[in-house]
């Protein structure tokens, strides 16, 4: 399996390695992964020497964080508004580098709010990502379904809120309860925040066309 993910999940195909934001290293991804002509895409690619200067230490810090040479293409979509670029990414870099939440938790919650959402982008990168994070198969096999909602503690309560939020449905009083002692409140905030955080992307992805990149190995839906 050969991967990079975009979204800030950053992984070394040929070493099989993970960074973490402060990986010291640096990677240039354009000829071998980066789709460079977007095909089918609404928006186009920002690239660095097309952002405004006020700016341009925000795009630095995406790739900085992202450990990358070359602005994901999600993000640099994104950068359309320069504005939006340096207000969303660093969110992003929190939910997914700053949080407690185990590794595997938060592509269960991801990979459930992409697939509700039908983010095919998210979902690929995610699952891929997922499988790095040594999640476990048959539950990412259950994504979506009732059995993964009932699977006790914090998998089965975090997939059920992540689907019942991203369908904007009613939390009942004893759901946030429930959120609140498992996680705390400040988990709770940041299981909030993660969830709408992804649910966003999906959007603004689904909305401007990006598609997976053809290197990605990835399942379908499961619903």
């Amino acid at each position: 399996m050969c991967a990079v993910d975009l979204l800030g999940l950053n992984v070394f195909p040929a070493q099989g390695l993970v960074i973490a934001p402060d990986f010291p290293g640096r990677i240039n991804w354009e000829d071998t992964y980066m789709s460079k002509g977007l095909a089918g895409a609404r928006l186009e690619r920002v690239e660095r020497e097309d952002c405004p200067d006020e700016y341009l230490a925000d795009y630095d810090n995406v790739l900085k964080t992202r450990g990358m040479d070359v602005m994901p293409n999600v993000f640099s979509l994104l950068a359309n508004s320069p504005g939006a670029m340096a207000a969303v990414c660093p969110v992003g870099e929190y939910v997914r580098y700053k949080t407690s939440f185990d590794d595997a938790l938060r592509e269960y919650v991801i990979l459930t709010v992409a697939q509700e959402l039908r983010c095919t982008y998210e979902w690929a990168h995610h699952h891929v990502m997922a499988q790095k994070v040594d999640a476990s198969a048959d539950l990412l096999g259950k994504i979506g379904t009732p059995e993964i909602e009932a699977v006790p503690g914090e998998v089965g309560l975090a997939t059920r809120y992540a689907r019942i939020l991203t369908r904007a449905e009613d939390v009942s009083d004893d759901m946030f309860a429930e959120l609140k002692e498992t996680f705390g409140t400040e988990g709770f905030v940041d299981l909030t925040v993660m969830i709408g955080y992804y649910g966003m992307l999906a959007r603004f992805i689904n909305t401007v066309k990006i598609t997976p990149e053809p290197s990605l190995d990835y399942p379908p839906f499961n619903i």
